[in-house]
């Protein structure tokens, strides 16, 4: 099963309208499946250990707040443009304490907090973009939980399905 852990974020016109007033080229996420990946698993067998090792983690929740665009690897060369999520701390830890718990698989990158937007096939200058968003605040969101997701691949796009849910204190 392919799979992620992440934190679900409420649908953003905001987002939506960045990338219609930008006339963003690529493959965009849809405003339901806006989630913040804290580890992407791959392909799994072992469900059931993943499921209850994740239950030991304990963190209280916290306010996220996205604010501004990058690009990876960089606005000018870029492949994927992404919203920053803050507060980085509380992300890199909670993200630490998936990783640990799941540490049999290796993780594909290190974990950057952002929510990608959109991902182009040829790269893409996103400088200009990024600029005329860099101060604004396109969610202020209180993380109460994280999940467990199963990835479906679609030609239509991607299916998200929620396998648990965990609650922060």
């Amino acid at each position: 099963m392919r799979s992620f852990i992440a934190i679900s974020l409420p649908t953003n016109d905001l987002l939506v309208r960045v990338l219609t007033e930008n006339k963003l080229p690529g493959k965009s996420i849809e405003g339901k499946n806006l989630h913040l990946t804290l580890k992407f698993l791959g392909d799994i067998r072992d469900v059931e250990g993943i499921r209850t090792r994740l239950k030991g983690i304990d963190l209280r929740s916290f306010r996220v707040t996205l604010k501004g665009l990058g690009a990876f690897p960089n606005a000018q060369n870029g492949r994927v443009l992404f919203v920053k999520a803050f507060p980085e701390d509380v992300l890199k830890e909670l993200a630490e304490m998936v990783n640990l718990r799941t540490r049999e698989i290796p993780m594909d990158h290190p974990f950057t907090p952002h929510i990608t937007l959109l991902r182009v096939r040829d790269r893409k200058d996103f400088s200009d973009v990024i600029s005329r968003y860099r101060d604004t605040i396109f969610l202020e969101h209180e993380v109460t939980s994280f999940s467990f997701f199963e990835s479906i691949l679609r030609p239509t796009g991607s299916i998200y399905n929620e396998i648990q849910r965990y609650q922060l204190m």
